[in-house]
């Protein structure tokens, strides 16, 4: 058996309460709102990735064709080995470029811990 039971309710507090409630729908709403814009937004961003691939893939077509259809530029062994020290030198760059990406999103993930840490001392 499930018994009903009345909790009276000074006006102030009713009206707080009702307040309350029309803010919360008011925050759903404004979700709501925001979801369907973000939907709108990613369809049109895979159609646009879409269409890059699609050009993309033209474009390779169309390099190919170049190559096979241009002459072979015969390259001398001096000027070979400096675009192999520039390669080198490029690859040296985005290793160390990666590593400080790293350590900055270990800090990130230092922080967030000490606040949940924070967070839980306090509830």
């Amino acid at each position: 058996m499930v018994e009903t039971i009345h909790i009276k309710l000074e006006y102030p507090e009713a009206l707080q309460a009702k307040k309350d409630v029309l803010g919360s729908e008011l925050g759903l709403l404004r979700i709501a709102k925001a979801i369907k814009k973000h939907q709108v937004l990613r369809s049109d961003e895979l159609k646009i990735k879409l269409r890059l691939h699609r050009k993309l893939k033209e474009l390779k077509t169309n390099i190919t064709k170049l190559q096979q259809v241009l002459p072979k530029v015969k390259i001398p062994e001096i000027l070979e080995e400096k675009e192999d020290k520039e390669d080198e030198k490029d690859e040296k760059k985005e290793i160390k470029k990666k590593v400080k990406e790293r350590s900055h999103d270990i800090s990130l993930e230092v922080q967030l811990q000490e606040i949940q840490e924070r967070l839980r001392q306090l509830g």
